[in-house]
């Protein structure tokens, strides 16, 4: 059920996200304003294109309404927007688009911790600055990539650990500001940087087994599995493009 009806969702999420037009207004005006500003206009961005995507119907939309009606006793609907028994189609893609809204959002904080972390290691501890900080910091995937291959109780569970702070990370209880403010750290003793010198990454070392049992089947992230024209995942594109926020707010210098 996840694979048909969410993963096509995701696919024509990165497809409009590439051609938008808050995304040229972001890239045009967003130089030299304030880091928490861009990241708020990109979290309204990402969520704004959901509510586009859902506004009129489209096959890849009604085909996931299709699949959730028939199989809704399989999706976690937890502190989302739970549909009544027997709810219609129009109800149930209010709930979805809920789902989806929430998701963008919640990996979007995800990966904002990564990325100010693994900023910090790289600045403090490998005592990288400028074009080389940006040139490790870009080619640091594996941190999401490691993410995406498990089932989110898991997920929760290897964050906390990674943090050292048994708060659970949703939103809209945190926000982009408290990520930047330093709500969540990784600490420098959970990274490791490999690769010869002007080469190097910046990845998560070894963690101790999360030891959650999980009840259902754990699936990649769809952002991870699919992949775009050059081959690379989608989460690739995601990561490139906070690096780009980063960079114009003047975060990276």
């Amino acid at each position: 059920m996840y694979l048909e009806a969410y993963t096509p969702l995701v696919e024509e999420w990165f497809s409009a996200l590439r051609v938008s037009s808050g995304l040229r207004e972001l890239r045009q005006d967003g130089p030299g304003r304030d880091l928490v500003e861009n990241l708020q206009r990109l979290d309204q961005l990402f969520r704004d294109l959901v509510d586009g995507m859902f506004a009129h119907p489209t096959p890849v939309l009604e085909r996931a309404v299709a699949v959730v009606a028939a199989h809704r006793e399989a999706v976690v609907w937890e502190d989302q927007l739970v549909p009544s028994p027997g709810a219609g189609a129009e109800e149930l893609a209010a709930s979805l688009r809920h789902k989806f809204k929430r998701n963008i959002s919640l990996a979007l904080l995800e990966a904002l911790i990564c990325l100010e972390s693994a900023l910090s290691y790289g600045r403090d501890t490998l005592g990288l600055s400028g074009e080389t900080l940006e040139r490790t910091l870009r080619g640091s995937t594996s941190m999401l990539a490691s993410l995406s291959v498990l089932h989110d109780q898991q997920e929760m569970a290897r964050m906390r650990q990674l943090t050292g702070d048994p708060t659970e990370i949703q939103h809209p209880r945190f926000t982009v500001a408290d990520i930047v403010r330093g709500a969540f750290r990784i600490g420098p003793d959970k990274f490791r940087a490999v690769g010869p010198e002007g080469q190097q990454r910046i990845r998560f070392g070894s963690v101790p087994p999360h030891g959650v049992e999980v009840t259902s089947p754990t699936m990649k992230c769809p952002a991870h599995r699919l992949t775009n024209e050059e081959g690379q995942p989608l989460n690739n594109e995601l990561w490139a493009l906070l690096i780009d926020v980063y960079r114009m707010s003047g975060r990276l210098a």
